[in-house]
């Protein structure tokens, strides 16, 4: 039998917690505080990746929850984000290869709001229920370093972004420093 993924909870709201969950003849949700992914989206804005915070981090929550099933099955994620499927699928499945766990026929499609995925998802989002699991930045940088411990390259490789080389970064942050002391004065 195969398994529906939705979420609750928008990865970009960083002011709420997230819930994805899947369900079948099991329910099994994680859940990512909202603190979580502010400091996520912070370390993406340095290297220049604030476009692909919001796939990655669903990616890795998706990935953190499919390693959870043991035998090859299929797979429907609601679609959250239209047009970036390919995007995630190429995460999740990098992330699978990279740890050794079971490859999954992963599609997307649009559930509802009536299957049991969507309400395993919401209880918790709603605080009615435990989560199974509660992602912390350790896990995401456990994620980053499987794939080579390098987000930047392995970010570029994956869908060939462009990056901010981080002499632009520093420059940047120092020409504000400047700024503030200057107004300070």
């Amino acid at each position: 039998m195969g398994y529906q993924i939705d979420q609750s909870g928008k990865i970009e709201q960083t002011s709420k917690d997230t819930v994805i969950a899947f369900s079948n003849s099991t329910k099994y949700a994680i859940l990512i505080p909202g603190r979580t992914k502010r400091r996520l989206q912070e370390v993406f804005r340095a290297h220049g990746f604030t476009s692909l915070f919001t796939y990655y981090v669903f990616a890795v929550g998706v990935y953190y929850l499919v390693e959870y099933i043991k035998q090859e099955s299929d797979i429907t994620i609601d679609t959250e984000y239209p047009g970036k499927d390919k995007i995630i699928r190429q995460f999740v499945n990098n992330l699978l290869e990279k740890n050794n766990k079971q490859k999954h026929a992963i599609r997307f499609a649009r559930i509802g709001n009536r299957p049991p995925a969507h309400y395993a998802a919401k209880d918790v989002f709603d605080k009615k229920v435990i989560p199974n699991r509660i992602l912390i930045l350790e896990d995401f940088i456990k994620a980053i370093k499987k794939t080579d411990g390098r987000l930047r390259e392995c970010l570029s490789t994956l869908v060939n972004v462009q990056t901010r080389s981080y002499k632009k970064i520093i420059l940047r942050k120092k020409k504000k420093v400047k700024r503030k002391k200057r107004n300070i004065k």
